[in-house]
């Protein structure tokens, strides 16, 4: 057992020292679970803003300047700029919200005019403004506002992903010299990552009010693991031109707030993830049953409420370690044995195939808690609804347990745990990643 999950376990034993005055807090030993409504029209989403977004004003003619800001039109990009600056060196914002997606498997973009949106394997940066205020004399005389959204999709089994940068100009107004700019564009990337394609086009590409442009960009790591350490950061420079006019140099660059890990350790496949998007186990008890209801137990009647995303559970990668947890609390006795507190008496009369299904999963970094110190749970399914009864009279119930111990038939035992195996290859779950479990209908 690694040295983390003996403080997790040593912080989550309710240890009789611990509660000396108070005492456990008991629980009624019988009641119907709360059976979450999905809502199956949205997918969350991890949202942060853009870091390091710089931008610049420089003589286009004699008498002429063109300034470039985002987010916000010319005249106020000090205060943003100052906003920007603050926040270059702090870890990057992050929030969740919902939204309706085009598809299973498309990442909806955030609203936010500089957010980028994120998934296990996408980002998208869409609605970002780009102003551009062209004066004479100190005076603004035309003003043009293009939209840029830059679209990413990391891979499950590749070190090699592309992103698709696409600009669109939206409208032009005032006196500008000429409403034609010319835009270059160039994405970069840190560590061992490197641009097999750094511009969406070749050169300066022309673009005129209404119109559209748009290609991919290409990044691939040569060596997996090479973002574990930090991870890999990409970044971005745009450059607007006139025609007959001096090139802005530099106009406007951005940095993506959050890193991608590329790494060779799930399946023998290398792969490259967000790896601050915490990946999501869902089982429906309608296919899960009793193991299901043993999980959604345990995060409605426990202050240990694992794998909701206030407590994630953390993937344990060493199956040794993995089995001394599952040994340590599920100690599996036959019917008929006399109950005691550490003990898991099997009730093969009434649950067919009786077996310990404990949560957290041994597979955790969280698991591993003697038996003794969880709750043991078994459930029948009356018109519809699961009822819960305590399935171990020697041992009461305490809200404080941070285990649950189920009777499940053996076949959903398993059933969910396999589940949770295809989960960890299709997300790229590494040692100590973070997950939620999310028991449905």
């Amino acid at each position: 057992m690694t040295l983390l999950s003996a403080l997790l376990i040593a912080t989550a034993f309710p240890l009789e020292a611990a509660h000396a005055e108070e005492g456990p807090t008991a629980m009624a030993e019988s009641g119907t679970l709360r059976v979450p409504v999905q809502e199956r029209a949205s997918a969350t989403r991890e949202i942060s803003p853009v870091a390091d977004l710089e931008f610049s004003c420089s003589p286009s003619t004699v008498d002429r300047e063109l300034c470039v800001s985002v987010g916000v039109p010319s005249g106020q990009e000090e205060a943003s700029a100052s906003a920007s600056n603050a926040g270059a060196e702090q870890q990057p914002e992050m929030r969740r919200e919902s939204a309706v997606r085009a598809s299973e498997s498309e990442l909806a973009c955030s609203t936010g005019q500089l957010d980028y949106a994120y998934d296990r394997f996408n980002s998208c940066l869409g609605n970002f403004p780009v102003h551009i205020t062209e004066t004479k004399d100190g005076k603004p005389v035309g003003t043009a506002l293009m939209q840029v959204t830059a679209q990413m999709s990391l891979k499950q089994n590749s070190l090699t992903w592309k992103e698709n940068i696409q600009i669109k100009y939206l409208e032009a107004a005032g006196n500008l010299t000429t409403t034609t700019f010319g835009i270059s564009f160039a994405a970069s990337c840190d560590k061992t990552c490197s641009m097999t394609a750094a511009s969406p086009w070749a050169g300066e590409q022309s673009i005129r009010p209404g119109q559209t442009i748009s290609g991919d960009v290409t990044f691939g790591v040569g060596t997996p693991n090479s973002g574990w350490n930090g991870g890999i950061t990409t970044q971005y420079q745009m450059r607007f031109s006139q025609a007959g006019t001096i090139p802005l140099q530099p106009n406007t660059s951005w940095t993506n707030p959050q890193k991608i890990r590329c790494d060779d350790e799930v399946d023998g496949t290398a792969g490259c993830v967000y790896p601050h998007v915490k990946p999501n186990l869902e089982l429906p008890l309608s296919k899960y049953g009793e193991a299901a209801a043993t999980y959604l137990f345990q995060q409605q009647y426990s202050t240990h409420a694992w794998g909701t995303q206030e407590e994630p559970l953390h993937r344990l990668a060493n199956e040794q370690a993995q089995q001394d947890n599952r040994d340590r609390t599920c100690v599996v006795a036959a019917e008929g044995t006399l109950d005691t507190p550490e003990l898991f008496v099997r009730k093969s009369s009434t649950i067919p195939d009786d077996s310990c299904d404990e949560y957290p999963f041994a597979a955790s970094m969280e698991g591993g808690t003697p038996g003794a110190f969880c709750n043991d749970v078994e459930f029948e399914l009356v018109d519809g609804e699961w009822i819960y009864h305590n399935a171990n009279p020697s041992k009461p119930w305490t809200e404080e347990a941070p285990c649950s111990r189920g009777h499940v038939p053996f076949e959903l035992n398993r059933n969910a745990g396999g589940e949770l195996g295809r989960l960890v290859k299709s997300q790229r779950i590494i040692d100590l990643d973070g997950y939620t479990v999310n028991i449905t209908e």
